[in-house]
């Protein structure tokens, strides 16, 4: 199974940016756990991040055959990735969507994803740990997928 982990703009800032509302674990630190977390889910990550729009989904369209799922934090691309969003939602990739602050809470256009309709979880407030249980979460899904419907169906759209 393969899963990838994709950030929007800034998070590579992570461990600088806002340490009151991210906190100071790095990006680099989040890998390390993932990379943990996936040997022991016996699954292949893949980490992507950018602060272009057209990156993301340049490597969603280079990547959507090998894909299975998605932890996907769209930072500020939440109220405006429309494309992101139709490149992960045209081929039927499932994704949990992530949030390290509690967007909810921050109100204004932080509280508003454009992603979260489509999403099969979300995961939002609990800093550098929702990508972990994001990625719980999504490989969760995935195995249930693939045991209730045979073949490929349901990258096609049919969940």
């Amino acid at each position: 199974m393969k899963i990838a982990i994709l950030n929007g703009p800034n998070m590579n800032l992570l461990g600088l940016r806002e340490p009151g509302i991210y906190g100071t674990v790095t990006w680099n630190q989040i890998e390390d756990r993932l990379n943990k977390l996936a040997g022991e889910l016996q699954v292949d990550v893949f980490f992507f991040q950018s602060n272009h729009e057209g990156e993301i989904v340049d490597f969603i369209q280079q990547q959507l055959h090998a894909l299975d799922g998605v932890v996907i934090n769209p930072a500020g691309f939440s109220k405006t990735g429309y494309s992101i969003l139709d490149a992960l939602t045209a081929v039927g990739i499932p994704y949990v969507e992530v949030h390290m602050s509690n967007i909810f809470e921050r109100g204004g256009w932080h509280a508003e994803s454009i992603f979260f309709a489509n999403a099969v979880g979300h995961v939002i407030g609990l800093k550098a740990n929702v990508y972990e249980l994001g990625l719980r979460g999504i490989t969760q899904h995935v195995k249930e997928l693939r045991t209730s419907i045979s073949g490929k169906e349901w990258r096609t759209g049919a969940h």
